[in-house]
């Protein structure tokens, strides 16, 4: 089940009719980087999963670049996120 955050919509009580459990650990976690391209976009992410490591280990990190803003990644981008990653942040430089 892919789900979409929006953090400017406050607190998210419910996902798909039940409240999701914070797991134990992230050790098994792995997290995808969306990246648009543009602006810094690579480097907000980056630095992103970086403090995601130093708060919880995590398993590694998937980055993907899309080829442009207005398309979504690259089919084999696409699969890698689809298969390997458990929750994946999309970053938008401008």
């Amino acid at each position: 089940m892919i789900v979409g955050l929006d953090p400017s919509s406050g607190p998210l009580l419910e996902v798909g009719g039940h409240t999701a459990a914070r797991p134990d650990s992230l050790g098994d976690v792995v997290v995808g980087l969306v990246s648009n391209g543009l602006g810094r976009s690579d480097d907000i992410l980056d630095r992103v999963a970086k403090e995601i490591e130093q708060l919880q280990p995590i398993a590694r990190v998937v980055a993907v670049r899309k080829p442009s803003v207005s398309v979504p990644p690259d089919p084999i981008d696409w699969e890698k996120l689809i298969n390997e990653v458990t929750v994946a942040v999309a970053g938008f430089g401008g």
